[in-house]
């Protein structure tokens, strides 16, 4: 089994963490709702002088803090020490694409792995200033204070969120379809923010079919800490996977279940 690192050193590298999520948000917010431009990756997403601007900012911040750690990031890469059993994983603005047309629900993203595995993770949405952070045994708090998930346990009263139903429908379209016409009620509020509702209780379940090791990193931690469950879309128990389900364990099961077929 992996050895966590003590309570101390994670509580510690959780509160660092908090505090260079929200200097990477300000950095976003100077160019919100502003003009700039938009340029597209070779897999035609979007990115901004803001994403690169806040990602530099995390890790200058976190090599000056952890110099013998190695960092990743969606915008520029790997960075620092090269076979580190540490790793920082990094989305300097997850929803780029609400980002840019304005959508406050964007977030920026932050997790440690050690020996590959997440062992801590924060969200923060910088136009709303909520934060919601977690480390492995140290539970998951928001604003501060514990967050736990909802206790709703049917289906039909969940409310569901998912970053695309459009890329729902293309990449997972009868899974799509019964989740649709099954889950009390669907909403695009979504990206990162999507796994803050699950772990703060306003929403039961968030998942997305496809995803990075920077969408996903800190997730797992998040939610479990929070009292959810987290695994892919098939029910794996993938902390560094490809795709996400989110949910406050209660309906996990019914998800999965559709995901199969019943």
């Amino acid at each position: 089994m992996m050895s966590v690192p003590d309570s101390d050193t994670l509580r510690t590298a959780r509160t660092f963490a908090e505090e260079i999520a929200w200097e990477a948000g300000r950095v976003t917010l100077q160019y919100f709702k502003q003009e700039f431009t938009v340029e597209h990756k070779a897999d035609k997403s979007p990115v901004t002088e803001a994403d690169r601007e806040a990602e530099t900012v995390l890790r200058d911040r976190i090599l000056s803090r952890y110099p013998n750690h190695a960092v990743l990031g969606e915008e520029l890469g790997e960075s620092g020490t090269a076979g580190s059993p540490f790793t920082w994983v990094l989305d300097p603005i997850d929803g780029t694409k609400s980002f840019v047309k304005g959508v406050p629900l964007y977030c920026v993203l932050i997790a440690l792995l050690h020996q590959q595995q997440p062992i801590l993770g924060v969200i923060h949405n910088p136009a709303l200033d909520e934060t919601v952070s977690a480390a492995t045994g140290l539970g998951c708090t928001f604003q501060g204070n514990p967050a736990r998930v909802s206790t709703v346990h049917s289906l039909s009263e969940a409310w569901v969120m998912l970053t695309d139903p459009a890329d729902m429908a293309r990449v997972q379209p009868d899974f799509g379809r019964r989740l649709y016409q099954t889950a009390g009620h669907v909403r695009t509020w979504a990206d990162a923010y999507g796994y803050l509702m699950v772990a703060t209780g306003r929403a039961e379940v968030m998942l997305d079919p496809v995803m990075n090791l920077w969408d996903i990193a800190p997730l797992k931690p998040v939610i479990e800490e929070a009292g959810g469950r987290f695994t892919d879309i098939n029910g794996n128990d993938n902390a560094t996977g490809t795709s996400a389900l989110a949910t406050n364990a209660l309906v996990h099961d019914a998800v999965l279940a559709l995901r199969s077929g019943g």
